[in-house]
């Protein structure tokens, strides 16, 4: 286990040198971190408003603490940003922002290890970079706010039982993204040569 984290941390060091795998993981980082914070309803698409910060509630400290799910807290402002309003909660934004690196290392190292097999010093072990599926529960934790409501707009009527599933999709999540990371770091291994 310990020569399988000082792999996965090379490969991360390896990651962050290569500047297209490094483009690619910070772009579907983003992206996911936007996926997570619409699924919350922090995020919306409106169009026609001005670009300014709305409104700021009284206590942001006690606000932010607030929770409003089992994995989502208050928001602490409101802003317009042209054609989307925001509202800012700095804890979903934390949690998004851990599961999006999360993310977006994963699919960085997977690239890695599709694009630079041996032209930039990574040579490949068996079934290294096949572990992008993982992210998949991450992608689905953001139900962990709003899947109640998911079940009652499709019309399942969901017992307690089915309800507390939705405060496992994160951590499962989570734990998945860590695995995954581990497995594809693990399985790569950065030799001394490094530009490609």
């Amino acid at each position: 286990m310990p020569d399988r984290l000082a792999r996965t941390g090379r490969s991360l060091g390896l990651l962050v040198r290569q500047r297209d795998a490094l483009a690619v993981s910070v772009l579907l980082a983003a992206a996911y971190l936007a996926i997570y914070l619409v699924a919350l309803g922090d995020l919306s698409v409106r169009t026609g408003l001005p670009v300014e910060v709305g409104t700021v509630v009284a206590d942001p400290v006690s606000r932010m603490l607030e929770r409003t799910g089992p994995f989502a807290w208050e928001a602490v402002a409101l802003v317009d940003l042209g054609v989307a309003r925001w509202l800012v909660s700095p804890l979903n934004i934390a949690v998004g922002g851990v599961l999006a690196a999360l993310v977006g290392a994963n699919v960085g190292l997977t690239y890695l290890a599709w694009r630079y097999p041996r032209a930039c010093g990574v040579e490949r072990s068996r079934g290294a970079g096949s572990s992008a599926l993982a992210a998949i529960p991450a992608l689905l934790s953001g139900t962990a706010c709003c899947g109640p409501t998911v079940l009652i707009a499709v019309g399942v009527s969901a017992s307690g039982t089915l309800l507390t599933v939705f405060e496992w999709l994160l951590p499962l999540g989570v734990l998945l993204l860590l695995a995954s990371l581990l497995y594809t770091g693990g399985g790569l291994h950065p030799a001394v040569r490094t530009t490609g």
